[in-house]
């Protein structure tokens, strides 16, 4: 038994990248890239091997590990910095004395589900048609509040102090079982 858990195991960390890939497409290259980066070997050396090295060698899988969480770090202050400039923006435009400045985001807030339930459920009921809306209009508009909502929420879970381990970090603990 224990060896067909191996067997799995070994196919697993094989696969990684494309693994990676499925979750979050086009981070597979860059699982791939800090495993070749740690064993040294080139785009030549089949992904496998370069898997095979890791696999058997703790001292390279702790190497991998931390040039993932360098990489995590980065893009953690990366993401800081786009925080607080997001932040900022808001800050200012609250102190606003112009009301369009401090209150559009709100506004479209509510607004939204408005217009969703106004346009496809209202005028349905009154016998009305329901107009062709392009659909880069729902897509902006959803971008907007997207964008906004996530900052927002990013915001509150940092403050709240929530520390979970990024898409690399979490792919090498897993690895490591």
């Amino acid at each position: 038994m224990s060896n067909v858990f191996e067997k799995i195991l070994d196919g697993v960390k094989a696969v990684a990248p494309v693994a990676a890939n499925l979750v979050v497409p086009g981070s597979g290259s860059l699982v791939e890239g800090l495993m070749r980066a740690v064993t040294g070997d080139g785009p030549e050396t089949p992904i496998e091997a370069v898997a095979e090295k890791i696999a058997a060698d703790p001292a390279l899988m702790v190497q991998l590990q931390e040039k993932a969480m360098d990489h995590e770090a980065k893009l953690a202050e990366i993401e800081a910095r786009k925080l607080e400039s997001v932040n900022a923006t808001m800050r200012e435009e609250a102190k606003s004395e112009n009301w369009p400045q401090y209150s559009w985001r709100p506004f479209n807030g509510f607004t939204f589900p408005l217009a969703v339930l106004l346009i496809y459920f209202a005028l349905p009921a009154f016998g009305k048609d329901v107009p062709d809306v392009p659909q880069w209009v729902w897509m902006g508009w959803l971008s907007i509040l997207g964008v906004a909502t996530w900052d927002r929420g990013k915001e509150k879970r940092t403050k709240a102090g929530e520390n979970k381990p990024g898409l690399i970090a979490g792919a090498i603990q897993a690895l490591r079982g």
